[in-house]
């Protein structure tokens, strides 16, 4: 887990790139407080690899940044390192191949490494380090792009062929590590965040307009779109090839497995095999050379995840957090310490004292980089895991996206007996008020997948363009916009699968991955998410929607699974969430800088003052 930066000259133009990479280094030291280092390579092709303040530069003879006078620059990486698997100076980035042709930055976890290194042994390769990093980079010179299909993991990185002179790009199936870029004034500038990318100087900041609307919409921009003009995200499952002529090539190399469904599975044989995966899963993301961790708020997912964790890896620390006197109804601590009592975990319990975190309220904004709805309940829980001194901590992300746990769920057959109404008699359908016309918008959705987007928008299409003063944005369909970005031409079994796949594409791939990866990293902490194994998810999309809603029981088949694990009070509880009281701060304590911000929003151009 780290943070990886590049510049990327194109069509001739030459600069020095050292400098901007030395502030980008600098902005992203909490990704990667290990270790440092950086990559140029000159219009020749000559490379240097430099250190400011590495702790290895003498050890692996590193030239200081101080000491480069650098020549005309075709490109330059820049790398922080968190340091998890093999933490010795062998590590280091840039890394290379023996040969010096490839160059890599690497972000993230490749946790099948071992069985891919025997492969690639088996092939003649040698290796001088016990990383993932190498393995990574002897698989893309062994596959090229094919290397993706044998990676389970959490990754983004870049690599640099001196050879043939070009950048590759890509980034994990569901995008758990960031990968940003921007192309401007010859020059194609990435980063593991927006903030990044700014702090470069090379980019001035300005807004997207479609981008902050949909960011009202979701909380944040559907991915590769940002709330900033030309600052796009590589999407998940893709990668990207750029050349010094800025010829750029970008392919997905995988997707979210719809209409693979197996009728004839059982739930007895469905629930077996979600436990077998969802054991793989967990044994892969708890190797580490660190000691792992578990976020456990009390709910059915993360408690799990813990508990099973806990078989492999006895008196592994999980973490739950819990509110003081009034706001217990945030929380799910009861639960957690029933559930704590039956597995062999040590259970570490913290109170959160609201003042402390209203304190830290600009570094949650500082941390989202976009609009977004609410404050930060990861970074509270990775601060106080920090301060155990843990670096990677699994989480429980995803049941309720794979499994149907979500309220709106119990709209997919309702929806289904209405789509089968004519038309002309769906105009008789309730439309007064606001709630009035979300049913009928509902009701009336063309597809399933638009169907979870009208239920999963937070602000519609008449309120935003009542917001808005823009008039680009006047003539957006969210709903068509966003069947257009992710499910265009694909046809899902049923409304299950479709919201399903929605879930995972415009809010997993989007919020969730994103807000986690800000807040841990922030706290130098690497997250990782076992129910987002892509094994597993392929896994998941083979069970029939049948015992994942059953009579009306949401993840029914998790719950199977769980039940072996954690204690019958977490499933019998009612959904909570894990949030925190933002409503009653926001009419108390917080009163006085909502009402400031509003008046300085006021001011601003892109939105009406009325």
């Amino acid at each position: 887990m780290c943070g990886i930066a590049g510049i990327l000259n194109l069509n001739g133009y030459s600069s020095g790139v050292l400098k901007p990479l030395m502030r980008m280094s600098r902005k992203m030291w909490s990704r990667g407080p290990d270790d440092e280092g950086f990559l140029i390579v000159a219009n020749n092709g000559d490379v240097d690899s430099l250190s400011e303040n590495s702790r290895c530069r003498e050890e692996l003879k590193l030239k200081t940044c101080e000491d480069y006078e650098e020549r005309n620059t075709l490109l330059g990486f820049a790398h922080r390192r968190l340091s998890i698997i093999d933490i010795s100076c062998n590590g280091h980035q840039p890394f290379s191949t023996d040969n010096r042709r490839y160059w890599i930055v690497f972000n993230g976890e490749i946790y099948n490494f071992k069985q891919i290194k025997k492969d690639l042994l088996s092939l003649g390769y040698t290796f001088k380090t016990n990383s993932d990093t190498e393995v990574l980079i002897k698989s893309y010179q062994q596959w090229k792009e094919n290397c993706l299909d044998y990676f389970n993991g959490d990754f983004a990185f870049a690599i640099w062929d001196n050879k043939e002179k070009y950048l590759f790009c890509a980034r994990d199936r569901l995008g758990i590590k960031p990968f940003y870029y921007v192309l401007i004034n010859n020059q194609f500038i990435f980063a593991s965040d927006i903030k990044t990318i700014i702090s470069s100087g090379l980019y001035q900041p300005q807004v997207n307009p479609e981008g902050l609307y949909f960011a009202m919409a979701f909380g944040i921009a559907p991915r590769p779109i940002t709330a900033f003009k030309n600052i796009f995200s590589l999407e998940q499952g893709s990668y990207l090839k750029i050349y010094p002529d800025a010829k750029m090539i970008k392919n997905r190399y995988w997707s979210i497995p719809v209409g693979i469904s197996d009728k004839r599975l059982s739930l007895h044989d469905s629930v077996d095999m979600l436990d077998e995966a969802l054991h793989q899963s967990i044994q892969l993301r708890l190797n580490a050379d660190v000691e792992v961790g578990t976020f456990m708020s009390g709910g059915i997912d993360s408690t799990t995840i813990s508990a099973i964790a806990s078989r492999y890896h006895s008196g592994i620390k999980a973490f739950t957090l819990t509110f003081k006197e009034k706001f217990h109804d945030y929380d799910e601590i009861e639960q957690a310490k029933a559930s704590a009592k039956i597995n062999p975990l040590e259970h570490i319990i913290f109170e959160v004292d609201q003042d402390k975190i209203l304190s830290n309220i600009y570094e949650y904004i500082y941390g989202y980089e976009e609009p977004f709805y609410h404050l930060a309940v990861n970074s509270v829980l990775a601060k106080r895991v920090s301060e155990e001194n843990i670096k990677v901590v699994l989480n429980g992300l995803g049941g309720d996206e794979l499994f149907a746990g979500y309220s709106y769920y119990s709209y997919a057959q309702w929806w289904t007996f209405i789509n089968r109404i004519p038309s002309n008699l769906k105009k008789l359908l309730p439309y007064a008020g606001k709630k009035g016309k979300r049913v009928y918008q509902a009701a009336t959705a063309k597809t399933a997948d638009r169907l979870h987007t009208i239920l999963f928008q937070h602000i519609h299409d008449e309120q935003l363009k009542n917001l808005f003063t823009a008039p680009e944005l006047m003539d957006i369909n969210t709903a068509d916009r966003i069947h257009k970005l992710y499910a265009q031409d694909i046809d899902f079994e049923n409304p299950v699968e479709a919201m399903s796949y929605m879930d995972i594409m415009n809010y997993i791939g989007n919020h969730h991955v994103h807000r986690v990866d800000q807040f841990t990293m922030a706290h130098s902490i690497e997250g990782r998410f076992p129910f987002l194994d892509h094994k597993l998810i392929e896994t998941a999309f083979k069970i029939p929607s049948q015992w994942k809603l059953y009579h009306g029981e949401k993840k029914y088949v998790l719950r199977q699974v769980a039940k072996k694990y954690i204690h019958s009070s977490s499933l019998e509880m009612k959904k909570r969430g894990f949030g925190l009281p933002l409503e009653h701060w926001m009419k108390g304590t917080l009163s006085t800088l909502v009402k400031s911000k509003i008046e300085s929003l006021m001011r601003r151009s892109i939105v009406s003052p009325e």
